[in-house]
């Protein structure tokens, strides 16, 4: 059978495929010869044996636990993550809330010291101008009294002028 392979290897592509397919039935016949059953293939077989029960027990049970427990870990913390940012929402919807409070608080505690100062203002305004008043009434007062003194001054002094051009008039007439 392989000098037969052989020489249609030599042969053609073609010629090699015939001969495979012509020989095929008698390759397992001829492989059956290789393998010999004896005590090594036993020994395999109890290593093979002794394997699947050892490597779980050693291998694949610890590497498995530890995978399970990374993934509770992971999925652990993915949940302890989305807990943590819900509860910042929630936290900075309250803060935003206490900042909207005290903001109005500040505006309206804002607008009371502004009326207060205004009324203040008005209140000192309102006194400088009554003292003001006050002034202006006394000044006009003083000077009153004054140009009433200054005219009563003017007025005998004109009376003496006045006299004395009457003297002078008589006078000159006489």
């Amino acid at each position: 059978m392989f000098a037969t392979i052989s020489a249609a290897v030599s042969r053609s592509p073609a010629a090699l495929d015939a001969a495979v397919l012509d020989h095929a039935w008698e390759l397992p016949v001829a492989a059956a010869g290789l393998v010999d059953i004896d005590a090594t293939a036993i020994v395999q077989f109890g290593f093979f044996i002794a394997l699947v029960l050892v490597l779980p027990k050693l291998i694949f049970d610890p590497l498995l636990a530890r995978l399970e427990q990374r993934d509770a870990r992971t999925d652990g913390a993915r949940a302890e993550a989305k807990s943590l940012l819900k509860e910042a929402d929630e936290q900075v919807v309250v803060y935003e809330r206490a900042m909207a409070q005290q903001k109005q608080q500040a505006l309206a505690e804002r607008a009371v010291a502004r009326n207060a100062a205004q009324r203040e203002a008005n209140e000192l305004i309102a006194k400088v101008r009554a003292e003001t008043n006050r002034k202006i009434e006394a000044g006009i007062a003083a000077m009153r009294s004054e140009a009433d003194k200054a005219r009563g001054a003017i007025e005998a002094e004109a009376a003496q002028i006045a006299g004395m051009i009457t003297a002078k008039i008589v006078e000159g007439q006489v």
